[in-house]
């Protein structure tokens, strides 16, 4: 199951890496930077965190046992990680609607596919 979490967490990674490639060669080329611009950045890292979070909280729940049949694991990280996972792609959504250029649709699409993987996740789990 270790190894379907880190193929599917492949996507948001490679979308983030699309958008990280952008936003360094934009950086380069561009003398003046607007707030829009340090959302865009913001919103990067913001959305860099919740994808490395939301796998740590998957990890985390399928090591110590947790179902989607509703039963729930032994106390461990994923307590912890469960709600900053959650509210980093709240927040990569809410400041990428404010960043500037065309990294920000990869952004959001990045938060979006965090949702459908861990969905993925569970509905493969539940075989």
């Amino acid at each position: 199951m270790y190894v379907i979490t880190v193929v599917l967490f492949l996507i948001p990674l490679s979308i983030l890496g699309v958008a990280w490639r952008g936003e360094v060669r934009r950086g380069k080329e561009q003398a003046h930077l607007n707030w829009c611009s340090y959302c865009m950045k913001l919103a990067l890292i913001v959305a860099t965190f919740a994808t490395l979070t939301a796998m740590g909280f998957w990890f985390s729940w399928t090591n110590n046992g947790g179902s989607p049949h509703g039963m729930m694991p032994a106390p461990g990280l994923w307590l912890t990680l469960r709600p900053i996972a959650k509210w980093s792609v709240v927040a990569t959504v809410a400041i990428g609607a404010f960043a500037k250029g065309k990294a920000r649709l990869l952004v959001v699409g990045s938060a979006i596919s965090i949702i459908f993987v861990i969905f993925l996740l569970a509905a493969l789990e539940m075989d």
